[in-house]
C-alpha cells in the first residue's frame, strides 16, 4: 500500500505557466470580476490526469480553477471578495452573513461537494449546502 501511495504522489507535477495558458473560462472569469488587476503567477498542478491551476493576483487574491477552468476557491485571505464574486453564490449565503454576521466580510468562498465553504474576516468559516442554506461552522 506504501509503494501503491508513492507511486502516486511521485505523478504530482507542479509548473509555472503563462496567463495565456489557461482555460478560455478562467482567463474570463479574472477578466470580469477583477478588471486591471495583474497576474503575478499561475500555477498548474497536474496529477496523474487530473490537471488544476492557481492564479496569484497582484491585489493578494488566489483563485484555484479546476481542469475545465470553472472556478473552485476564491481567497481574499483579508480583503473581502468583490460584489461581482459575492453575486454567482446562492443568495442565501450573503443574506445569511449579513444577518448573522453584519461586522463581518466574506473573505473566501470555497465550492465543496456539499454546497460551499465561506470564510469570513476573524477567521470564521460556514458551511452551506448548494442551495444556499446554512449547515454549520466548519472545525
Amino acid at each position: 500500500m506504501l509503494a501503491f501511495s508513492a507511486m502516486f504522489a511521485s505523478c504530482d507535477k507542479e509548473e509555472v505557466i503563462s496567463e495565456t495558458k489557461l482555460p478560455a473560462s478562467s482567463q474570463e472569469f479574472i477578466k470580469t470580476h477583477f478588471p486591471n488587476v495583474a497576474v503575478t503567477c499561475v500555477v498548474k498542478e497536474t496529477d496523474g490526469v487530473e490537471k488544476d491551476y492557481t492564479v496569484y493576483l497582484a491585489n493578494g487574491f488566489d483563485i484555484d480553477f479546476e481542469r475545465n477552468g470553472n472556478w473552485d476557491d476564491v481567497d481574499g485571505h483579508i480583503n473581502p471578495l468583490p460584489q461581482s464574486v459575492l453575486s454567482l453564490l446562492p443568495a442565501g449565503i450573503s443574506e445569511y452573513v449579513s444577518v448573522n454576521f453584519k461586522d463581518y466580510k466574506i473573505v473566501e468562498a470555497n465550492k465543496e461537494r456539499y454546497g460551499y465553504e465561506i470564510g469570513l474576516n476573524g477567521e470564521i468559516d460556514l458551511k452551506f449546502n448548494g442551495n444556499g442554506g446554512f449547515i454549520g461552522y466548519d472545525d
